[in-house]
């Protein structure tokens, strides 16, 4: 392999690797969260019933409830990125996000009922959720560490 498809492959593979992550961080919070009975709901409706419900009314999780409405730009924003090649700053921006969904869908896995309870959380979006979550915080520190790598060969020249 010639050095300049090394090249490629090395910034393009960890890029894809995010982006597919934080694609499929985007498909799981569309898919089911939360099951009631035969309805199931996705995870922005699911934020809808727990504000209504005002479990969380005057705390300050009630601001990252809402934060949950910025997953699905802040995506689209870190994928933009990307494409301007601006990757340190879509690597940091996606890694962040993949921390925040993959610890709300961390728990959400392990809290669901498995489908045998009528009222519980759904498995299908947390599960998807936690694994794009994954892959796009192993992409992100690939970016970072590639950068890392080649900033001080070009700085420090060779010994």
């Amino acid at each position: 392999m010639s050095e300049r498809n090394s090249r490629v492959l090395a910034t393009a593979l960890p890029a894809a690797t995010t982006a597919v992550g934080l694609l499929a961080v985007a498909v799981g919070v569309f898919l089911p969260w939360f099951r009631s009975g035969s309805v199931l709901r996705d995870s922005f409706q699911a934020v809808g019933v727990i504000s209504t419900l005002g479990f969380l009314d005057g705390t300050a999780l009630e601001v990252l409830l809402y934060a949950w409405y910025g997953v699905v730009p802040a995506i689209t924003l870190s994928i933009v990125l990307y494409a301007l090649g601006m990757r340190a700053t879509a690597a940091t921006i996606g890694a962040f996000l993949a921390i925040v969904t993959g610890t709300v869908s961390g728990g959400a896995t392990v809290e669901s009922s498995g489908g045998d309870s009528p009222l519980g959380i759904a498995a299908a979006g947390p599960t998807t959720t936690l694994i794009g979550s994954a892959l796009a915080v192993l992409g992100a520190v690939w970016i970072v560490v590639n950068g890392r790598r080649g900033a001080s060969r070009i700085a420090g020249g060779e010994p």
